[in-house]
Parts: structure tokens; sequence; C-alpha cells
């Protein structure tokens, strides 16, 4: 009986602290499939536009996917059918870990357009040659999702709230 007993509370033992570490494996599993890798979604793409005496004329910011382009158009508040300018940029990761940025910038109220590529460090901000413009262009670049992307998202949280 005594045996009997043993064998039952070892048996009960092993079930219970098998079931255990399956549940746990399962979990760390789970987990793994729901949280995409660094940089799967993409590339944060924020620009900054500035104006001859410096004021920011606009701060857009989008998100370049994998392998397709991105497309921004910004009308103006007072009469949206006129559009004060478009943005397309395409990101793509080199093998030495910097992105690369095309880039084509167009003012059709002006009749003027830019295009251009830069070698971008991610979380450091790039100056672009917009050639004869009068305006001065920061890019920055992040991948998305990353610690860098959700820094940037705080960030531009106090910016808002200050």
């Amino acid at each position: 009986m005594k045996t009997a007993r043993a064998i039952a509370v070892v048996m009960l033992a092993f079930l219970l602290g098998g079931s255990s570490a399956e549940v746990a494996v399962q979990t760390h599993r789970a987990l793994h499939r729901q949280r995409p890798a660094s940089g799967d979604g993409g590339d944060l793409v924020a620009l900054e536009l500035r104006g001859e005496d410096g004021e920011v004329i606009a701060r857009p910011r989008l998100i370049a996917p994998p392998g397709r382009a991105a497309h921004l158009v910004l009308r103006d508040p007072a009469d949206p059918r006129r559009v004060r300018f478009t943005l397309r940029v395409e990101a793509t990761r080199e093998p030495t870990g910097e992105i690369s940025v095309d880039y084509e910038l167009s003012f059709p109220f002006e009749s003027a357009s830019v295009a251009g590529r830069v070698s971008a460090t991610e979380g450091v901000e790039h100056a672009l040659d917009l050639g004869s413009l009068p305006l001065t262009a920061t890019l920055l670049t992040v991948r998305v999702p990353s610690a860098a992307f959700d820094a940037f998202l705080e960030a531009e949280r106090r910016i808002r709230h200050t």
C-alpha cells in the first residue's frame, strides 16, 4: 500500500510539474509569435522643412514599409484643393546597417521639385540637398518597431504636452 501511494505521489508530482513546464513553453512561444522583430514594420521617415528665416513649414512623418514607397500629400488647410507639397520616400536597409532613403519632394503650386538619395544612420538627423529651393530640410529615420521608435514617440508626446 505504501509503495502504491508513493508511486501515485511521484506520478502526480511529475504530471503537475510537466504540465507547468508545458504551459510556460507554450506561453513563451505565443509571446514570440505576437511580437514582431525589430524593424519588421518598416522605417519611420521624419522630415522637417524650414523656410529661409528658419520657421518650420512642415514636419511630415510617415512609415515606409519594406520594399515599397510611401506617399504623402500635404494640402493647404485654408484651401483643401491646393496641394502645398507631396513627398515620396522609399527606404532600403543596407548590409552596413545604414538606411538608404530615396526621396522626392514636389511643390506643385511653385512648379518645383527635387529628388535624391541619402544614406542615413538610424536615429541621426541628416541634411537633404534641395538644390536651388529656398528651404532647408532634415531627415531622420528609425526602424519600426524598435526601442528608438518608442523613444521617438515618447519625445513627440513630451513636445506636444509642454
